[in-house]
């Protein structure tokens, strides 16, 4: 892994002498979380810091001039998974956590924030966007979390991420590979083996495809493809979660490899260095998550 300071070993007068132009933060930001009978609940940390560590590793290669400072992580989130073991937080809680630490950087003059994450929950996403947007508006500070694009992709099946990853349908991370399922697997087998379960012996836990479909059809048909879509998504969510006989995950473990984890890990790391570029282009990239036209849900209770 390249070299890289980290800000919670750094005295005051090291953070004075950093170069407040080329200088780039990174923190990896997602909840704890049951994923199924055989990952850890610090999953989507796990390989939010593998991303982080490929983000750096690559910028550092292309900008060689800039300094890379990572925080700490954060083990927060909103809408984890609903069962005993999960810990969640309001959206406006998380959203406010944010805009906190893009205030405290931007207060010493720095203008940059990579956000490493690999959790889909819509308020937890939602609240990315919104304090990522209030730090523009209020710091012109720039806070990318690329996972707001990528999960976009995973869930509508976009043919150009289908294709640059090589897999299909159903082991994308997509509705029916939504959680702890081929996908997920796979990211950890690459980025922590040893703390991955009995997978091949998890049984698949497959979606009811008929959950919800009348009331997505129905708002879906009033906006355009992305907005049903959208609805589709939050429609198979909802079905799975609102299940009483509902499986801690979905999708099915027992067909990762690692393989699969290395090129979705590479694909993510292009979608998240062509966002990087632009915002150290002076360019505000457009992060807009699933369902962001649906903010108000952020004030609803976990």
């Amino acid at each position: 892994m390249t070299a890289c300071l980290e800000y919670q070993r750094m005295t005051l007068p090291q953070l004075k002498e950093l170069d407040r132009s080329s200088t780039v933060f990174f923190i990896s930001v997602s909840p704890i979380e049951v994923h199924g009978p055989h990952l850890p609940t610090g999953t989507d940390v796990t390989v939010s810091l593998e991303l982080q560590r490929r983000y750096i590793d690559e910028l550092s290669r292309r900008h060689p001039e800039m300094t890379m400072v990572t925080l700490p992580p954060l083990y927060v989130g909103s809408d984890a998974l609903p069962v005993k073991g999960s810990l969640s937080v309001p959206a406006v809680a998380l959203r406010t956590v944010l805009l906190a630490y893009a205030k405290g950087l931007a207060a010493q003059g720095f203008k940059y924030l990579f956000i490493a994450d690999n959790h889909g929950g819509p308020r937890h996403q939602m609240a990315f966007e919104w304090a990522s947007r209030k730090a523009w508006k209020k710091y012109r500070f720039y806070m990318i979390n690329p996972f707001l694009i990528e999960f976009r992709m995973m869930c509508h099946q976009d043919a150009a991420f289908l294709s640059e990853t090589g897999l299909g349908p159903g082991t994308c991370g997509d509705d029916a590979d939504a959680h702890a399922g081929t996908n997920e697997t796979s990211l950890m087998l690459v980025a922590d083996p040893e703390a991955v379960g009995n997978y091949k012996e998890t049984p698949p836990s497959l979606p009811q495809k008929a959950k919800l479909r009348l009331v997505s059809g129905m708002v879906g048909a009033l906006g355009g493809s992305r907005v049903k879509r959208d609805m589709e998504h939050l429609g198979a969510t909802l079905g799975w979660v609102g299940d009483r006989n509902m499986m801690p995950y979905m999708g099915d473990p027992s067909r990762a490899n690692a393989e699969a984890g290395e090129a979705m890990l590479k694909a993510r790391v292009n979608i998240a260095l062509n966002l990087f570029e632009k915002a150290l282009a002076g360019e505000r990239p457009d992060t807009a998550p699933m369902l962001w036209w649906l903010g108000p849900m952020m004030r609803l209770p976990e």
